[in-house]
């Protein structure tokens, strides 16, 4: 499924301090931010009259490099696939005989990136507690993202658990964690479109399940506030669709890309075909950039070589596909002959 967005990733770090502000009837603690910083750490807002604290952290740091440095350390040269622009790393791993240690060791990286964002979180609430203790209290801690397309709603889950749960139940400060993605839309049953939005309940919402009720009726307010739409119950394996943030002004390649993604009309063509299809483009482009003395296309015709090249690379890359099983030589002699079709003999000769 392709979704688009066009006015650019919303600021949800303002969208949810309002939404605090005007729905939860809540402070913002650092509307006194000297006071509260002389007297230690704290969190970002009070409501209910100090039952519940709430910390947002909002999750903004590209995380490609970081997942790129795993396979560049990790991956044998031999059988990473040859690849152009930009594809899911499952569809890398499935080449690499370590394909799923790989894979373990992006989502710890992406982890560790949870896992600060909740221990801050934690030593908030904790300073904060301290500072002004009371019984029967909330504490909250809010991540949004809004730009990471890594960070799926099922992967924050995971690294959520396996970073409060595993060796011991940590972070007893936060009784729950909410997970926001902005990036990230379903289709529900009945045709309308849904946000990603996890929920994990630590120690203190588990044994005292009223706490999640407060939790819920935070997360209800949170969805009309958004949708106008109560929230939808959902599995935690529910496929999630990325989100395209659409610019006013784009190249031309990212044009194409584009708008191959609203039109994928290669998704059932057969290899040799689409390999067929590669080569083609490619050898106008040469045509184009050797020297000889034949007549050089047009720019129009070259444009058009270059944007269905994209469209093609767009498709390996949906399908995982290796970008050597298109090469040249893989080209039956019928294919070959077809390919010059058109083009001058001395060009032909040329790239035969």
């Amino acid at each position: 499924m392709h979704i688009e967005r066009y006015e650019g990733a919303p600021n949800l770090p303002e969208i949810f301090r309002n939404f605090v502000l005007r729905q939860l009837r809540g402070r913002a603690l650092d509307d006194n931010f000297k006071e509260e910083a002389e007297a230690g750490e704290f969190p970002d807002f009070a409501c209910y009259r100090d039952v519940v604290l709430i910390e947002v952290k909002h999750l903004e740091s590209d995380q490609t490099e970081r997942i790129d440095e795993v396979f560049r350390r990790e991956a044998s040269p031999h059988e990473m696939p040859v690849f152009f622009g930009a594809r899911d790393g499952r569809l890398i791993t499935r080449y690499l005989s370590n394909g799923k240690d790989i894979e373990a060791k992006i989502a710890s990286k992406l982890g560790r990136t949870i896992e600060a964002a909740i221990a801050k979180a934690n030593r908030q609430f904790a300073s904060y507690r301290q500072r002004h203790p009371r019984k029967n209290v909330i504490n909250i801690c809010v991540l949004l993202n809004s730009k990471l397309r890594e960070l799926t709603p099922s992967g924050v889950l995971h690294s959520i658990h396996a970073k409060v749960v595993n060796g011991g139940r940590r972070f007893s400060e936060i009784d729950a964690i909410v997970y926001i993605s902005e990036k990230h839309m379903t289709i529900l049953p009945d045709g309308r479109l849904a946000f990603g939005i996890g929920v994990f309940e630590n120690v203190g919402a588990i044994n005292s399940p009223w706490k999640m009720e407060v939790v819920n009726r935070i997360l209800t307010l949170w969805s009309s506030y958004r949708t106008g739409a109560d929230v939808q119950d959902g599995r935690e394996d529910i496929e999630f669709s990325v989100i395209d943030d659409i610019s006013s002004y784009m190249k031309k390649s990212d044009l194409w890309t584009l708008e191959y993604k609203r039109d994928p009309y290669l998704q059932a063509v057969k290899i040799e075909i689409l390999r067929f299809i590669y080569n083609r483009s490619l050898a106008i482009l040469l045509l184009q950039g050797l020297k000889g003395a034949w007549a050089k296309p047009a720019a129009n015709e070259v444009d058009q070589a270059l944007r269905t090249l994209q469209h093609v690379i767009e498709e390996t890359n949906k399908r995982g596909l290796d970008l050597r099983l298109l090469e040249r030589h893989l080209l039956t002699p019928e294919e070959k002959a077809k390919l010059l079709v058109g083009l001058p003999a001395e060009f032909a000769q040329k790239i035969v």
